[in-house]
């Protein structure tokens, strides 16, 4: 955990809203870059296809020409770079070796720039459960939160919303099993954030009382939080006496059991953005329900029609020159439709929504329900690295195993810290084993879930 972290975990509410609205502060000058970073894009939001493919081409052969000659890894491929002026950048990127976080993790400093300057350390974990550290450029992390940005501007974002956020903001500290206010409100960017693990019924009725008093113009959150508060609000007759705008969400699926339930609970369309942690290729949601990839960010195989898709999507950045992440498998089976025309009016590139694993979510003794995004938090908030694969499963009622596969010293290294944030994550509630092992369990499509639960399977939806 880091040092801000228990500072504001040890401080007390008062001093904790201070800090909240610091940030949010912050948060104004943020969404006033990403606007004007939005509003320079926006030409190619309309671009016909043949200059889609034309910007694309360019910034992939200045990505490539950029690795052969600056990446340890890529320098074995750098007489390929003589073909810049007869091949098209997509057909020499045919040429180079598919990569993923396994690959990459095997040797990481033969994929960094020797030239990167100005960079910033993102470390993912996802639902894979393969921890993944990239350096990225400040600029391509920042064009990347822009990006995701885009959904909520195109969902009616107008300067003055309000918005409730139920997307793992560790807002309340953990030793709080029950508070009597889940939640922060940051007046300088009109925020109100609640705390994804601390969902219960008592804290739902909570919730649900002060988004009334609130009345926020939308609601974002993971889906599987979103189900969970739906569910026990829908349990107490709450019902809508103002109107939503949207309700966002990003970072799992949305099931069709998921997405019925919440809208009939908030009453509001629902619109999803899908990103990614390596900040590699992102699609927002527009008005007429089509998921749009942002074409600037990175390239994803098969989205053309020029490149033969591959399974997990293929993808390759055109920003971030630190670690430039070339054919990286991102892990999720991602279709492109190329020829697809949407009514909106927006030319961008149109993807299918992203189906993943259906994770299971933890149910303590006592009835609370743990989403899959909050049991990830334990993972990537303690600095972990030299693990190849996670796995979490619900064996029995008070029970969850945590599958390691890693070396006997990094297991004993990292054993205890994450045992005690595991714990702490289910509120003492459950008892935790953690297994080192060899394997982690896949499903028959070869993908593995991070989170299991074979406890509450045949009862969950």
């Amino acid at each position: 955990m880091s040092l801000a972290k228990s500072v504001y975990d040890a401080s007390p509410r008062l001093l904790r809203i201070l800090y909240t609205n610091a940030y949010g502060a912050g948060n104004v000058l943020r969404f006033r870059k990403w606007n004007r970073i939005l509003d320079r894009l926006s030409y190619t939001e309309t671009l016909p296809r043949r200059e889609q493919i034309a910007l694309v081409d360019k910034k992939l052969k200045a990505i490539l020409a950029h690795a052969f000659d600056q990446v340890p890894f890529y320098g074995q491929f750098s007489a390929l770079a003589q073909d810049f002026d007869t091949r098209s950048a997509f057909d020499i990127l045919r040429e180079l070796p598919i990569t993923s976080k396994e690959f990459i993790n095997r040797d990481p400093e033969a994929f960094l720039a020797r030239n990167r300057r100005n960079v910033t350390i993102s470390r993912t974990s996802g639902t894979t459960g393969t921890p993944f550290t990239i350096v990225m450029d400040k600029d391509a992390f920042l064009l990347g939160d822009a990006l995701w940005w885009r959904r909520t501007r195109w969902a009616g974002y107008r300067r003055g919303d309000w918005i409730a956020r139920l997307v793992g903001d560790p807002i309340v500290p953990l030793k709080e099993t029950n508070p009597s206010k889940p939640w922060i409100i940051s007046y300088p960017d009109r925020r109100i954030y609640l705390s994804t693990f601390h969902l219960n019924p008592d804290t739902a009725v909570r919730i649900g009382e002060l988004l009334r008093r609130r009345r926020p113009r939308f609601l974002m959150g993971y889906p599987s939080s979103l189900e969970i508060l739906s569910g026990y609000l829908k349990d107490t007759g709450f019902t809508m006496d103002w109107n939503l705008k949207n309700v966002l969400f990003s970072s799992e699926p949305m099931h069709p059991h998921r997405e019925a339930l919440i809208k009939e609970v908030f009453q509001a369309e629902i619109r999803g953005l899908y990103g990614s942690g390596e900040k590699l290729i992102s699609a927002a949601q527009c008005p007429e329900g089509t998921y749009h990839l942002s074409l600037v960010d990175g390239f994803i195989e098969g989205q053309f029609g020029i490149m033969d898709p591959v399974e997990p999507a293929a993808v390759t950045t055109l920003v971030n020159t630190s670690m430039p992440l070339i054919r990286y498998q991102i892990g999720d089976m991602i279709q492109t439709s190329p020829e697809q025309v949407c009514p909106c009016g927006r030319t961008l590139p149109v993807m299918s929504p992203v189906v993943t694993k259906h994770e299971d979510w933890i149910i303590t003794p006592s009835g609370r329900r743990i989403a899959p995004s909050a049991v990830v938090w334990a993972f990537i908030h303690q600095d972990i690295a030299d693990i190849h694969k996670g796995q979490v499963v619900q064996e029995d009622a008070d029970l969850v195993r945590v599958y390691l596969n890693t070396d006997e010293a990094t297991f004993n290294r990292y054993r205890e810290v994450l045992q005690t944030s595991m714990e702490k994550v289910f509120f003492q509630e459950m008892r935790v084993e953690m297994v080192r092992t060899d394997r982690i369990e896949v499903t028959k499509a070869g993908k593995s879930r991070f989170i299991m639960n074979r406890y509450h399977g045949s009862r969950n939806p």
